[in-house]
């Protein structure tokens, strides 16, 4: 229950598959159910998949980052969501995107973690790279 002696898990995802099959099986999963109650045990299920919900982001962030299309976008808005990662904020942006080959400009709307100290205005150009595939998914650069 305390991992005494164990060594601690190093790779997050790991970890995360680790908590989720002691809280919800085992001896452990159950003291915790029968002890703490399962309204705990849902609580603790629905913060671990909100951490399964921001690893899967910033893995998408960095395939988009590595293999995504260049463009420069203009931001036609844009809406907080509340979420922070890193201290930095989520947001909601709709832009008109310009692809960098060339290609016809489009508009798309997609959330994306923004550095806090460059928040994307109203009006401002940025760069993003964007999936071919599905547009709603960029990241700012």
């Amino acid at each position: 229950m305390f991992n005494l002696g164990k060594k601690q898990e190093k790779d997050p995802q790991k970890a995360l598959d680790n908590a989720r099959k002691t809280m919800n099986s085992g001896l452990t999963g159950g003291l915790t159910k029968a002890f703490m109650g399962k309204d705990f045990v849902n609580d603790m299920n629905a913060s671990l998949d909100q951490g399964q919900a921001a690893m899967d982001g910033r893995k998408q962030q960095q395939w988009l980052a590595q293999s995504g299309l260049d463009a420069t976008a203009d931001v036609l808005s844009i809406a907080d969501t509340g979420t922070l990662v890193n201290m930095n904020p989520v947001v909601v942006l709709t832009l008109k995107v310009q692809p960098s080959i060339g290609g016809v400009a489009f508009a798309t709307a997609g959330q994306s973690m923004v550095s806090k100290i460059a928040i994307p205005r109203v009006g401002d150009k940025i760069k993003i790279k964007y999936n071919p595939a599905n547009p709603a998914q960029f990241v700012v650069m």
